[in-house]
């Protein structure tokens, strides 16, 4: 949230109280922590560094059970000059001289421009060592990727409104088989490869008003909408919320959209309606950001069991990682399941009596072969399995058999949100021990 200084009148807006009441002064920032070898030795890449940001990331990295060496990043990959991302530049060069125990280089990546404003703004940045830690300023150039510790990291120009500094960027990170997108505090990306942005496993975006309002340089939520969608982000988060500009729609009586600035859970409830309303059945899932939300994105974890109240529905549609779209209805009235698999050349259309989860398995779906005036149908055997690709943390296993024969067997390789959804499909709908379920 922006400190209470920018949110504007206090009588026009319930945020702006809410700010003042609870202290909130942090500005927008995003640790990234990944393993930089065999040994388990934590590297930690902090991307922009605004008010209220090293007292936060030093209570999370303990929090999550890191050394206090963590809690100073190795890294840092600054966005653009402008103060809430920078304001405490100062605080974390004095904290990396205090700290005895601290001998590494503090390396500061942005943009040549972006330095120079930044040294006019803090001189003392001039002075690069101090007590044996140097400050090592790297320069980065849109489009050129480069190396941070293990972290392969592409800045991307960003435009953010006439008014502000040049030299302005977004960060795309990977780590492993896992990309991450710092997207904020843009309007546009000029001559972006699109193919760099799709299909991030995590997307985080500056969305400073609901309804579109790019005097202020930088994208809506309901931009936000177009852009999860033509990047195909399944998991976003949104940050830098004030919505102040809202209050401008209030004049035209024939304007429908949010006409205020909203608290984040009127904002969050605004975002999930929109998502049903537009028919992605959970595909996408776009979270209000807050201080010290953590997102696990190495390994292959657990599927999380996240219920947020609200029910998946009866039909399921998953765009996989590979060339496969699968669609899923469950047919209560006649206790069917229908199943269709479709590639770029083949469409498959199943039906299946009396699906069910397995007993011995949360994660396993099984079908029944319908019974025809001659023959039986194929059944089914669906689950969902630990991926060996580096594309993927899960696959579904999908056997559609009739006797011995297989008339569809693949892996089909799935994001992790789209994991989670299938889980909570399967889970809803197919087990008997589910109140909501309804069996035969």
């Amino acid at each position: 949230m922006p400190d209470v200084s920018i949110l504007g009148s206090e009588s026009k807006s319930e945020r702006a109280e809410e700010v003042r009441r609870q202290g909130i002064r942090a500005n927008t920032s995003c640790s990234l922590y990944g393993h930089a070898n065999h040994n388990g030795q934590v590297f930690h890449v902090l991307v922009d560094i605004g008010e209220g940001v090293t007292d936060s990331i030093e209570k999370g990295s303990l929090e999550l059970g890191f050394s206090s060496s963590a809690t100073v990043p190795d890294a840092l990959l600054i966005t653009h000059s402008h103060d809430d991302h920078v304001k405490e530049l100062p605080l974390l060069l004095q904290k990396l001289t205090d700290n005895n125990d601290l001998t590494r280089d503090l390396k500061i990546f942005c943009t040549l421009q972006c330095w120079n404003q930044l040294v006019e703004k803090f001189p003392q940045l001039s002075n690069r060592s101090n007590k044996g830690n140097i400050i090592s300023f790297v320069g980065v150039e849109p489009n050129r990727a480069f190396e941070v510790g293990p972290f392969s990291v592409i800045p991307v120009l960003a435009y953010h409104g006439d008014n502000s500094p040049v030299g302005s960027v977004i960060y795309i990170l990977k780590y492993l088989d896992k990309k991450v997108i710092i997207g904020w505090d843009f309007l546009s990306l000029p001559n972006v490869d699109e193919n760099w942005l799709w299909n991030p496993d995590l997307l985080i975006l500056g969305t400073q008003n609901y309804n579109t309002h790019p005097e202020t340089g930088m994208i809506s939520v309901s931009d936000a909408y177009d852009i999860v969608r033509r990047w195909n982000a399944k998991e976003s988060y949104v940050v830098h919320y004030s919505g102040l500009h809202d209050f401008e729609e209030a004049s035209n009586q024939w304007f429908r959209g949010p006409v205020k600035a909203m608290k984040k859970e009127e904002l969050q409830k605004m975002i999930d309606e929109h998502l049903r309303v537009t028919g992605d059945n959970g595909k996408f899932r776009i979270i209000v950001c807050e201080e010290g939300m953590t997102w696990i994105g190495e390994g292959k974890p657990k599927l999380p069991t996240i219920y947020d109240g609200t029910s998946i529905g009866k039909i399921l549609e998953i765009e996989s990682l590979q060339k496969y779209i699968i669609k899923m209805e469950s047919i209560e009235t006649d206790y069917k399941l229908k199943l269709m698999i479709e590639d770029s050349t083949n469409r498959f259309n199943f039906e299946f009596d009396n699906p069910t989860k397995d007993v011995h398995n949360d994660d396993a779906l099984l079908g029944r072969g319908v019974k025809g005036m001659l023959a039986k149908g194929p059944e089914l055997r669906m689950e969902i399995i630990p991926s060996q690709s580096q594309e993927a943390a899960y696959a579904i296993r999908i056997i559609v058999y009739k006797g011995k024969k297989n008339l569809f067997k693949d892996d089909v390789l799935l994001h992790n949100v789209d994991a989670h959804r299938l889980r909570r499909y399967i889970r809803e709908n197919f087990d008997p021990n589910n109140n909501q379920t309804i069996m035969r």
